[in-house]
């Protein structure tokens, strides 16, 4: 990137509100990381395509923030990641601009985009899932069967999010519980392996030595922070591709995303009474 570009989204203290965050050893939140940079990128072609460099103060205001909105969605975006992109100009906008200070318009954003509404049904029903639980595997193609496998360990986990499943190490399991940190809030969580999930779990382990990874998603071979997280973020969307082919192999008509396992978990506890809090 061209110093003309970085300078379109420098502070006044001359740290840059994207690129330094990821440069900054102690930060560790590369999907906050993945975000900035995206935003920064499909703003930078926002306003290449306008040909000429944006002062900052150009950036923030009502006009240009509902112009690149409309270039947005006349690309192709969709509504959530128009609203992605827009809390993240928000939050830059709060940094250089904190609320409350002389100069900050509280309003700026109220003509543009910032809400995150789903209009996808995540979780499945009980039959559904015993549509997938009940599976014949050796009927499946061979690219689907541990991603289905992983599918139903994350159900059976009491809804372990695939980020916490790709995480896993081999030294997490003590017997038949499995001890780990949940990677977004980093607090302990203490699962049981179920009856079963135990063929499963034996059959879709990592069976590589080398590697520290319970499961094989992630390259055990990879020390660099931003590098396992790009790992992370590929597997995700094979992850995801696959699950797609699996529900229109089983579930005709029924979307099914990393996402389903932990909701259709949920869904189905409180309906069979499980307390919310519990849940949570």
């Amino acid at each position: 990137m061209d110093q003309k570009k970085q300078d379109k989204w420098e502070d006044r203290s001359g740290k840059l509100c994207a690129c330094d965050y990821r440069s900054t050893p102690e930060r560790k939140k590369h999907s906050a990381v993945h975000t900035y940079t995206a935003t920064l990128n499909s703003f930078t072609a926002f306003s290449d395509g306008k040909g000429d460099v944006m002062p900052t103060e150009q950036v923030f205001t009502p006009g240009v923030l509902k112009e690149y909105q409309d270039w947005m969605r006349q690309k192709g975006a969709s509504w959530n990641t128009v609203s992605t992109y827009m809390r993240v100009l928000r939050a830059v906008y709060n940094r250089l601009s904190p609320p409350g200070n002389a100069g900050h318009n509280p309003k700026l954003f109220d003509g543009v985009y910032t809400k995150v509404e789903s209009k996808t049904k995540r979780a499945l029903t009980e039959g559904q899932m015993q549509t997938l639980s009940n599976a014949d595997f050796d009927l499946l193609p061979e690219d689907v069967k541990c991603v289905l496998a992983w599918f139903l360990l994350m159900f059976m986990f009491r809804g372990m999010p695939f980020i916490d499943l790709a995480h896993l190490r081999k030294s997490d399991v003590k017997g038949r519980t499995i001890v780990y940190c949940r990677h977004k809030t980093g607090k302990q969580m203490v699962v049981s392996i179920p009856q079963e999930a135990i063929k499963l779990f034996e059959q879709f382990t990592d069976k590589n030595p080398d590697s520290p990874y319970l499961f094989p998603i992630l390259n055990g071979q990879l020390k660099d922070e931003w590098k396992l997280y790009r790992c992370y973020l590929e597997a995700l969307r094979n992850f995801n591709r696959k699950l797609e082919k699996i529900g229109k192999l089983l579930l005709p008509g029924v979307k099914i995303s990393s996402y389903t396992a932990r909701h259709t978990w949920a869904t189905l506890s409180y309906y069979m009474g499980t307390a919310i809090g519990i849940i949570s």
